[in-house]
């Protein structure tokens, strides 16, 4: 029996969308273990991944399976349930479910139901990804599993672009990647909240190189692409500016203003801002 704290809200009937870990377990919440022990029926992916998280909290419940091939089959069935007051928790296999799996449509289905729903949020490996990654994370898009033939289509956003990819694609990907996304920046994240948690950031042939160096490739990867550059700048337009902010803010503060303001990576920016303070 799970011993919560008393100031945790009470679970009411309705669906509970659930984050869980995206490795280790210790990042599950107060709030998710409280709906997930007092929930009538748990919705997941795959049972059997789901059972080994589910027991390590020593929480036993049935879990009923909710994944792309057999959404249509099992809304019907979890409507049913909602309608006669059951506390209903679905959870993903990692992280936080609809991204990346059907679940908006049970949601959707819920509304159009007037059936409660909320959500008790948790990990995310986009979110981590992006954290980790560097990138300017003011304007970001989630794209999905990468797919090379669909890349065309995020060439022209002005935005840091999130991907999902698996080991054994991992060098395929990122030398599309080159190909499509010349003007951007990469960093590949692996194993984010485990032992091996992994980032390489730079250019493609860095990351390349990196990776084409190992004799095998393993983990679950969130690849980052930075925004579009805008177009190179010289010195000449870079060092009066990084001279003028200099004088009122530091060298970190001065080197990511004018990388903002030319569309130029921190890094390159923060480079040129130590030499010229040299020369100072």
């Amino acid at each position: 029996m799970l011993d919560l704290p008393d100031f945790l809200p009470t679970v009411t009937p309705g669906l509970y969308i659930v984050a869980t870990p995206i490795g280790n377990r210790g990042d599950i919440t107060l709030r998710a273990l409280s709906v997930l022990s007092k929930a009538d029926v748990i919705c997941c992916e795959d049972t059997r991944t789901s059972l080994k998280l589910l027991q390590t909290f020593a929480i036993h419940k049935p879990l009923w399976p909710y994944h792309d091939h057999n959404g249509d089959q099992m809304r019907p069935r979890i409507l049913q349930a909602l309608t006669e007051n059951k506390i209903i928790a679905l959870i993903s296999d990692a992280g936080t479910p609809l991204i990346s799996d059907p679940g908006y449509k049970l949601v959707r289905a819920c509304y159009e139901a007037s059936l409660p729903v909320t959500t008790i949020p948790g990990a995310s490996a986009v979110l981590s990804g992006l954290v980790l990654s560097g990138m300017p994370s003011d304007r970001f898009m989630f794209c999905g599993f990468a797919q090379p033939k669909e890349f065309a289509q995020f060439k022209a956003i002005a935005a840091t672009l999130i991907f999902f990819e698996a080991p054994q694609r991992v060098l395929e990907c990122l030398n599309a990647m080159h190909l499509n996304f010349p003007d951007r920046e990469v960093a590949v994240v692996r194993e984010i909240t485990k032992r091996f948690e992994e980032v390489i950031f730079g250019s493609y042939e860095q990351v390349i190189q990196r990776y084409t160096e190992r004799p095998s490739i393993k983990g679950e990867f969130v690849i980052v692409l930075s925004p579009p550059h805008k177009g190179a700048a010289t010195h000449d337009e870079i060092d009066p500016l990084l001279i003028k902010l200099m004088k009122d803010h530091s060298l970190k503060e001065a080197s990511q203003i004018v990388a903002e303001m030319l569309g130029l990576p921190r890094k390159q920016i923060y480079q040129r801002a130590l030499s010229i303070k040299d020369d100072l």
